[in-house]
């Protein structure tokens, strides 16, 4: 019975050692490195079903040595939006950080905000739904200029520019 169990912890950390956990982008050309975990965040360029180009941006699910399984994590179930893609159809990427989508919505909250109280202590004669709706504008304005200025699905490395990837 101790040999069963002894077996089955082996066999259980062989298991969680195989899982893959990093994808390394390298080009040799500018000595560059790009290192991305599981749980990052990934816009990847990719020939799709048909042969197309296609981009997804998501979060890495899953790596092993052919593929990376990209999807949007929830905490108590299953992952929604899940994709499959082979490594050799993909043909560009780029990392996306956190601190560039945390300063994209501090941003757009606080500017959405600051208008509201800016128009509603220099706005008096206006009323509080004319404020509001002023505000709601001044968000839009500032989250649709911030889309142009850092846009979210624009692939910065190709592989063709000479990166290769290797999964870890």
């Amino acid at each position: 019975m101790r040999h069963c169990i002894l077996m089955a912890f082996l066999l259980l950390a062989l298991y969680t050692n195989a899982q893959k956990s990093v994808v390394i982008f390298y080009n040799q050309h500018k000595a560059e490195a790009i290192q991305l975990r599981k749980g990052g965040l990934v816009v990847l360029k990719y020939r799709g079903y048909l042969q197309q180009m296609e981009l997804e941006s998501n979060y890495i699910l899953e790596l092993n040595d052919s593929t990376i399984t990209m999807g949007k994590p929830r905490l108590f179930s299953n992952p929604i939006n899940t994709k499959t893609i082979r490594i050799e159809d993909i043909h560009g990427f780029r990392k996306v950080s956190a601190g560039a989508m945390f300063l994209k919505s501090t941003l757009t909250i606080g500017a959405t905000l600051g208008t509201y109280y800016a128009v509603r202590s220099h706005g008096d004669h206006l009323n509080s739904s004319q404020q509001i709706l002023l505000s709601t504008g001044a968000g839009l304005l500032t989250s649709i200029s911030l889309k142009l200025i850092f846009p979210d699905n624009k692939i910065k490395h190709k592989m063709k520019d000479g990166w290769k990837i290797m999964v870890r």
